[in-house]
């Protein structure tokens, strides 16, 4: 293998780890922002991490919270509704982020402990884990979300399990509220 041909592979090898670490970081501060709901500008925030195309869908699990939601003006009124969540701690794991060009696919599962608001002042503990399968896209230089696939794997009472109870309600109108 001649030197122009090795530093042309090294540089493409670069990119890719790079362009990972990026898509990473974007998912890292996306959850991040995801939890700090009492924010002002909470839609807004999460709306800055898609292209203009954005779309978030969750497919299983969840079905008081089914969405189909494509563009910003979608996401942002997705974002601002809100759900019963209170306090949350998204914890990602188990990715794969695959890169080609300006294109990138990822997945992840994701453990959040978290909050659920009850009647009046009562608070719900809940463990919730799911999985992301998001496309990504290059847009002038930086990486941001282009879909997101949601699919519940349980939203379940800390204190009994998914065994026994695999989905609570997360949204207001669902749960009575």
């Amino acid at each position: 293998m001649d030197v122009e041909k090795t530093i042309e592979d090294l540089r493409g090898r670069l990119r890719r780890l790079e362009d990972e670490s990026a898509i990473r970081r974007l998912m890292t501060d996306m959850m991040h922002k995801a939890d700090d709901r009492e924010h002002p500008g909470y839609g807004e925030r999460m709306v800055a991490f898609y292209t203009d195309d954005g779309k978030w869908t969750s497919a299983s699990g969840f079905a008081d919270v089914a969405m189909d939601e494509r563009g910003r003006a979608a996401l942002r009124k997705k974002f601002s509704a809100g759900t019963r969540i209170r306090e949350s701690s998204h914890l990602l794991g188990t990715e794969s982020i695959e890169v080609d060009g300006d294109s990138a696919d990822g997945s992840w599962l994701c453990f959040e402990p978290a909050t659920l608001q009850g009647p009046g002042d009562s608070r719900e503990a809940v463990w919730i884990m799911g999985r992301y399968s998001c496309e990504f896209r290059r847009v002038d230089g930086n990486w941001k979300v282009r879909t997101v696939l949601y699919e519940g794997i349980f939203c379940t009472p800390y204190d009994k399990g998914w065994t026994e109870e695999r989905f609570v309600a997360i949204h207001p109108s669902a749960a009575g509220g």
